[in-house]
Order: structure tokens, then C-alpha cells, then sequence
């Protein structure tokens, strides 16, 4: 029997109970404690989802009706100690009236936020039909007009069913959401080391550098770091932020630095210099782990032999050989090599870079006084322990209790990879990577061809333009970009033009800079969106979908790591709210089936998860609990499925010589080992090839100057003036964003009582953020409504004063400020600051620049 409103509404006691910290709660979340009776308390172990720190939870039913959700206790010390309010009031995402909860047709033809789509019911049959008919012609015709986008969806059924579902159907458009999140982070990682993910070992170091990363509150480890960091500190820890805004670490923090935005890499210049001229470098480490000895020529290239070895200038005999035993590499100087000058590759970022980024340079630049830059320098100095060794359970093993960590703050920029390789050379000065207390590098080389040249396709295979001549490393997709290309194919090259796009839990138009485009591409094609809620991409669409809920659905669950243990999680259903027939899963193994194509998507499945010894089987029908059951009994050497439903995960704790000897230990240490890239020579040999592609063909919207000042082998000056500060350099104002723990962009989170009323004003609307001197400057008081005008547009909204910004500075969270003319007012309310933002992104690998912009504020 489907529970009615009513029913659902009748039996929230425990979450009604917290929501009676405010007597402005709708009275649909203010419900009496006898609905439920004396029924037995049930315990459901299972994963939030409401952000990618995947919390455990218990969820408490007493009668089939969620009472509470809590933290897993079972999985504390290896996950995570709590939960944020998202979480705990996640109950209310699925006893949410305004819930789809049917298939939706538009029936009016006109497209806009501000048009009424005149929505129908349909079946799910009618639905089905109507998208399997349409992905059929499109698959007889060409398969790539068909674009599939998820956000947060990749977390509810994980993107390997949906890669899947892409390479049976014939589509390489298969694009993620991490252009809008931490891709230029990954990047820099993976041009450097070969692959991506970082934590800093927080639990063994002693001055942690933050540079614009929340983990008190909305950043990707926060339900790990924000009791790490406290628990270091704790102990002595030292915490140094960034940033220009007085986030929550930064209220925290030993030292809060207010940077002016997008000039982070002159500031880690300037402290490169200062401890290169101090003599604390750790040279041992530069010259077994890096390629910082390496020759390079005139030509800005590394120096190879005929056999394509690279060549350092040994000290024995005088001579550029390759790094082999016995060889004693020179790590600075200028030397001749057949009659040309050649130089190290510390010596040419020395020379050619860090030469003239003084304190007082690099702080005219960035804002900071030189003395600031001196001081966090002496700190670094004193901290970093050069050439000392300590040991962690037994394994001795290089101690550098230093840590340079970023995630959104210092990426999100025209040339964020830059920014952040900055940070990682500096690491790698000190002999930081992969030491006790340093910062801890994922899979090492796993992808040395992120390493290499990049092939710079053209014409581009993909409507993202990722891996092409625009955006040469985009191999984290680059999400943004498919509307800009939808918009106009031909402009990009691109062979077809998309007819079709497939939203999956992704509010995707609202969550980037420059949002009238991303609206306005959806014009121009039939869009179907799987949602929970209704979102502005749903309301866009021709054909929307009900999703069951992260409570309601299986899924073989991500899980964020933690230094010290690794765990194989799943999610289960906890209750069915509104008896929904369908979730992501469920759409695509009935649309392959409808398409022919099911036995080709069930052996990409076993492909895409990397299935190796329990398999799916062609001509068998899974549904989600025995498709979850196959890849956990894979994933864990056959442990069975009974015991994942009982306690939602197995893990354990990891050996100090798997945790720090499996890293650059393995992978780079010593003569023929592959080396971290201190010189980005495959940075370099990207730019030629893109100046070479550009030539031979015709391209004519890239300008090849400003992509060799991105693909620059070493970070400089220049990476420091993204396109708003130049061109839009008489605007008074930098403007930046930031994101809060209340609120998801796909808007699951807006009609939430709790978010909305429970946890304040503070919570339920965001504001503009300004100096108080500034305020006074231009005639303003807290509270008063302020207009942000930047050069593609203007917003409306409160003004916050206070002293936690720089003066040259305007701070605007997102999420807020929904365009859904059917949801009540509350959930509404704020500023959509994305509008305003230019979309300038990082050359390498498109991510967002969504702290680039320049502006003017003035009093509404």
C-alpha cells in the first residue's frame, strides 16, 4: 500500500523533535511521539550521500518510519566521527512533499525559467518509450549525439553504470561533474606524479598550510579532517590559512593570511625563494625522486640521449650522462652540452622565475606584507626537520612534519594547475611527498601518460572538448563546456551536432560560472532528467524521472578515504517512501534492454568496475540488490552479502610501510626509476604540440600565446594575472564564492525544514560579504540590499559586514538563490552569485574559474 502525505508526516517523531528548536518549522515537521507506538527500534548501517565524505550512518525505524540518523559507530576510528546537518536531517530529503514522484512530460514547447513547462503525467511506460524511440534513431544515426551528464548521480549508482551504458550505446559523451569541484588539483597531481588524490598526514605533522580548503565544513574530507586537525592541534599542531576570506579554518587556524584572490602561486614563489636561499632544500630527496637534476636545453625541453633517456650533469666525470648508478648528479647549475647551454631544471625555476618573486615582490602582487611571507618561511624552516628520519609502528621512515594542502580555493582559477604545481614543488623542495607528517600522494604513476605530451585531438571526439587541442589535459571531463558547444558545434569543430542529453542528479546549468549559456544550450536539445527533486536543469527538460533517494536504493558505495584505513562499503535501502518503481540503475538496464544492447552493457559493466573474478552474466536479470552483491563479493574475495546488510562495510587499519613505502619510495626512488616532475617537461612538449595542431589545422578560436603561458613547465608571474584581472582591471572588487554544508546545488537540500528554519537565518540564505571598511567606503550598513555587477551581469542581495574578508574583496557562498516558481518562498531565497561569475577556465583542464572574477558593488 503507497503511504499517503499524511501517513509519512504522522511519523516523524524523533526529527520532529529537532525541529522544535524553532517555532517557524512548517507544521508538516511538528509531529507528536505516538504515531509510532511501542514498535521495535530497527537499525539500518548504511552511507550518506548528501556530499562526497560519504559518512556512515545508523538510521534508526521505529514502525517503518525513520526516527534518527546518527554516525556509525562501528566505523568511528576508520570514517567518520560525525555528521553535518545535511546528514542528520536527511531524513526529510525522502519524506519530502515536493518530492517528484511520477514521470513528468513537458507539453510546452518553449523553454525557460521563466516559462511554465505545463508539465503531464505520464507512465513509466509512456516514458520509456518515448526515450528508448528517440536514443534509437540516434543510435542508428550517430551514437554521439547523445549526451549523458551526472553530478552527484555518479555517487547514488557510481559512473561505472553509466560509462557502461555509454560504450554498449555507442557515446564517448559520458561527462562528470570534477571540472566543477577539484579537476585542476587532480591535474597538477597527475602532470606531476602521475595521478591524483592527496591527504596530508595530519595525525604526524606539526604545521599544516591550508590554502583556501574548508574542512571544517563543506570540503571532500571534512568528516575526517575537521577531528584530525582538531585532535592535531590539539597536540601542538600549527595551522596556517591561506585564503582571503575568514572561513571556518581560518577562524581556527594559528595564522589566518588574507590573500588577495588568485595570486597564490606568487606567494609559494616567494617562499620557495626565501628557503632555496636559505639553503633548506632537501637536495638528497630532489636528486633520487625528481627530475629537478635534469638537463634542459634552449629549446625549454629536457635533454635525452639517442635512446630517449633523459640525461643530468654528472659530477664524477664531468659529463651529461643518464642517471645511473654511480652517477652523482649536479642539482644546480648551467653547463655545455655540444656546444649549447643547458642548466638544471632548479636552476632554470631559480633563475628564470623565483629570482625576482622577492617577499616584497610577490606581496605587492598578492597582497600580503613581505614580512608575512618571511615569517611563514621561518616557520616552514623550523618545522620541516630536514634530513631527519622517525618511525611509525616500527618502519623508519623520512620525517617532514610539513604539509601543503588546497582543494577548491586555490584551483579554481583560469590557471589553478599552475597554482597548485607550485605547492607540490615546494614539497618537493623540502622532501615532503609520501614522508611522516608530509602530504601523502595517491596511486604514484599509475598514469604516466599524464605525464607525457598530451595528443591535443582535433577535430574533438567529445562535446566537452576533453583530451582535445582546448583543453589538452580535461581527462577529469570538463562539464561547463558541453553547453558552450551545444550552443554552437561548428565553432569547436565537433562532427555532429547533440540532439539528446541525459541529466542524472545534476543540477548542472546552476552549479557553473556563467549561467545563461549553460541554460540556454538546453534549447536546443531533447533533455531528459533523473532527479529526487525538481531542479532549474528539470524544469528545462521534456521528460523528467522521479529518482528514489539515497535512503530508498542500493548502491555498491564510494567511500573517502582516511589515512590510516581502507573500507569496502555498501548502501542499502532504509525505507520506501512513496513505493517509486525506479531509480538510476533501474533506468538504464530498462533502456538497454528496450535498445538491444543489454548483453553489450552487461560486459561493459564487468569492464568499467573492473570485475575479476565474480562477473555479470549475459542473459541474467539484476536487479540493483543482486547488481551491488555481484561487485561486493568481487570487491571483497567473496565475503558474503549477508554480512554487508548486517554491518554495511568491512575495513581495517593499513601498515606504516604500506602507507609510506608503496608511494614515490617505490615508484621513483633512485637511478631508473621514473621521477616526480619538479620540471614539467610533458607540460612543455604539450604546448608545442598544440601550437603544431593549431597550425597544420586552421584552428581559429585558441589563442596559442596564452595556452604556452598555461603550459609553462614551471609556475610564474603570469599565473597570477588570470583574464579578469587584466582586462577587467579597473573594476575595484575581486569576487569570490564559496561553499557551505546546507546546501547541495541539485537542490535536494532548499525544501529541507530543518536547513530552512531549525538551524537559523545564517542557514537559510546566503548574503554578500564585504568589508566593513569597504562597506563605510561605499555607504552601506549590514543588511542593506547590495547590487554585485561584473562585466556579464548584475545580482541583488543582503549585505553581510564584517571584518572576516579582505577590504579588496567580495565573498558570496553558492547554492542559494533557486529559480523554482512551484517551490514555496523559503526555499528560494539568496543569491545566485554563479550568474555573475566569468567563465574563464583553466587552460589545462577546464575547470571552473569561479574566484577570477573583478567587480563593483554598489548600495541597491
Amino acid at each position: 500500500m503507497r503511504a499517503t502525505r499524511r501517513d509519512i508526516l504522522k511519523g516523524m517523531t524523533s526529527l520532529a523533535a529537532i525541529s522544535a528548536a524553532s517555532s517557524a518549522v512548517p507544521a508538516f515537521a511538528q509531529v507528536g511521539p505516538s504515531a509510532v507506538g511501542a514498535a521495535a527500534e530497527e537499525v539500518v548501517k548504511s552511507v550518506c550521500v548528501h556530499c562526497v565524505n560519504f559518512c556512515a550512518i545508523e538510521a534508526r525505524k521505529v514502525g517503518g518510519v525513520i526516527r534518527s540518523i546518527r554516525p556509525d559507530p562501528a566505523r568511528r576510528d576508520i570514517y567518520n566521527h560525525g555528521l553535518c546537518p545535511k546528514g542528520v536531517s536527511g531524513a526529510f530529503t525522502s519524506y519530502n512533499p515536493y518530492r517528484l514522484k511520477k514521470p513528468l512530460k513537458r507539453t510546452n514547447p518553449k523553454k525557460g525559467l521563466d516559462q511554465d513547462p505545463k508539465w503531464v503525467e505520464i507512465t513509466w511506460d509512456e516514458a520509456f518509450q518515448t526515450i528508448s524511440e528517440r536514443l534509437a534513431k540516434i543510435k542508428a544515426e550517430n551514437p554521439s549525439k547523445l549526451i549523458w551528464q551526472h553530478g552527484h548521480g555518479k555517487y547514488l549508482i557510481g559512473d561505472n553504470f553509466p560509462k557502461a551504458f555509454g560504450k554498449a550505446f555507442g557515446t564517448p559523451n559520458i561527462i562528470h561533474r570534477t571540472t566543477t569541484c577539484e579537476a585542476a588539483r587532480h591535474v597538477g597531481d597527475d602532470v606531476t606524479w602521475g595521478y591524483h588524490g592527496i591527504i596530508p598526514d595530519v595525525d604526524n605533522c606539526n604545521l599544516l598550510i591550508a590554502f583556501g580548503t574548508n574542512y571544517f565544513e563543506a570540503e571532500q574530507f571534512a568528516r575526517w579532517l575537521d577531528h584530525a586537525v582538531t585532535r592535531a592541534k590539539e597536540r601542538g599542531m600549527k595551522v596556517i590559512v591561506v585564503e582571503p576570506r575568514l572561513s571556518h579554518p581560518a577562524a581556527k587556524a594559528d595564522m589566518w593570511v588574507p590573500i588577495r584572490p588568485g595570486k597564490d602561486v606568487v606567494f609559494v614563489m616567494a617562499l620557495t625563494r626565501l628557503l632555496i636561499d636559505a639553503g633548506q632544500i632537501d637536495e638528497p630527496f630532489l636528486v633520487t625522486y625528481t627530475n629537478a637534476p635534469q638537463l634542459v636545453g634552449p629549446n625549454g625541453r629536457i635533454l635525452r640521449n639517442a635512446a630517449g633517456e633523459p640525461l643530468v650533469w654528472d659530477t664524477v666525470t664531468n659529463a651529461a650522462v643518464p642517471y645511473a648508478e654511480g652517477v652523482k648528479p649536479a642539482l644546480r647549475g648551467s653547463f655545455t652540452v655540444d656546444g649549447k647551454t643547458v642548466r638544471t631544471g632548479l636552476e632554470v625555476y631559480y633563475a628564470d622565475h623565483l629570482a625576482e618573486m622577492t617577499p616584497e615582490a610577490a606581496g605587492e602582487i598578492a597582497g600580503v606584507p613581505a614580512e608575512t611571507i618571511r615569517e611563514v618561511a621561518k616557520m616552514i624552516a623550523a618545522e620541516v626537520r630536514l634530513g631527519t628520519t622517525t618511525k611509525v609502528q616500527g618502519y623508519s621512515h623520512r620525517y617532514r612534519p610539513v604539509a601543503l594542502y588546497t582543494w577548491r580555493g586555490m584551483t579554481a582559477k583560469e590557471f589553478g594547475v599552475q597554482n597548485w604545481r607550485s605547492a607540490l614543488i615546494l614539497q618537493m623542495l623540502l622532501g615532503i611527498p609520501d614522508a611522516v607528517g608530509g602530504l601523502k600522494l595517491g596511486k604514484v604513476y599509475d598514469h604516466p601518460e599524464y605525464m607525457e605530451p598530451a595528443k591535443c585531438e582535433y577535430p574533438p571526439k567529445r562535446v566537452d572538448l576533453a583530451k582535445s587541442v582546448y583543453f589538452p589535459n580535461g581527462h577529469h571531463d570538463v562539464c561547463q563546456q558541453v553547453a558552450l558547444t551545444v550552443l554552437d558545434p561548428k565553432a569547436y569543430g565537433l562532427p555532429y551536432v547533440p540532439e539528446m542529453q541525459i541529466f542524472y542528479a545534476t543540477n548542472r546549468p546552476m552549479s557553473t560560472a556563467d549561467t545563461g549559456p549553460q541554460f540556454a544550450s538546453m534549447e536546443k536539445t531533447f533533455n531528459v532528467t533523473i532527479e529526487v527533486h525538481m531542479t532549474e536543469t528539470a524544469w528545462m527538460s521534456d521528460i523528467v524521472l522521479p529518482d528514489l533517494g539515497y535512503l530508498e536504493s542500493w548502491h555498491f558505495a564510494p567511500t573517502r578515504a582516511s589515512p590510516w584505513a581502507k573500507h569496502t562499503a555498501i548502501r542499502q535501502p532504509v525505507v520506501s517512501v512513496f513505493g517509486l518503481k525506479h531509480d538510476g540503475y533501474t533506468i538504464l538496464w530498462e533502456l538497454a534492454k528496450r535498445l538491444g544492447i543489454l548483453d553489450a552493457y552487461v560486459a561493459a559493466m564487468n569492464d568499467t568496475w573492473g570485475l575479476k573474478t565474480v562477473k555479470f552474466e549475459k542473459g541474467k536479470e539484476y536487479g540493483p540488490k543482486e547488481a551491488v552483491e555481484v561487485i561486493w563479493r568481487d570487491a571483497t574475495g567473496g565475503k558474503p552479502f549477508d554480512d554487508a546488510i548486517k554491518t554495511g562495510f568491512v575495513g581495517g587499519t593499513v601498515k606504516a610501510e604500506d602507507f609510506y613505502g608503496k608511494g614515490v619510495e617505490a615508484k621513483c626512488k633512485g637511478p631508473g626509476k621514473p621521477k616526480l616532475q619538479f620540471y614539467g617537461d610533458g607540460l612543455a612538449g604539450t604546448a608545442a604540440v598544440i601550437e603544431k595542431t593549431v597550425s597544420e589545422k586552421g584552428v581559429k578560436n585558441l589563442d596559442v600565446e596564452k595556452y604556452k603561458i598555461a603550459y609553462a613547465p614551471l609556475p610564474r608571474k603570469e599565473h597570477a594575472f588570470p583574464t579578469p584581472h587584466v582586462e577587467a582591471a579597473k573594476l575595484p572588487f575581486y569576487l569570490i564564492s564559496f561553499k557551505r554544508m546546507y546546501r547541495n546545488q541539485s537542490a535536494c537540500s532548499n525544501t529541507n525544514p530543518i536547513l530552512n528554519f531549525a538551524l537559523g537565518k545564517d542557514a537559510a540564505e546566503n548574503a554578500v560579504l564585504i568589508n566593513g571598511r569597504t562597506a563605510a567606503s561605499i555607504g552601506v550598513a549590514d543588511g542593506d540590499l547590495v547590487t554585485i555587477e561584473t562585466r556579464i551581469g548584475k545580482v541583488t542581495g543582503k549585505c553581510k559586514v564584517t571584518e572576516g574578508i579582505r577590504p579588496d574583496t567580495i565573498g558570496v557562498s553558492y547554492h542559494y538563490g533557486h529559480a523554482i516558481p512551484s517551490w514555496p518562498e523559503y526555499s528560494r531565497k539568496g543569491i545566485d552569485v554563479n550568474r555573475v561569475i566569468e567563465l574563464h577556465p583553466d587552460v589545462i583542464c577546464g575547470m571552473n574559474s569561479t574566484n577570477d572574477t573583478k567587480c563593483n558593488v554598489t548600495k541597491a
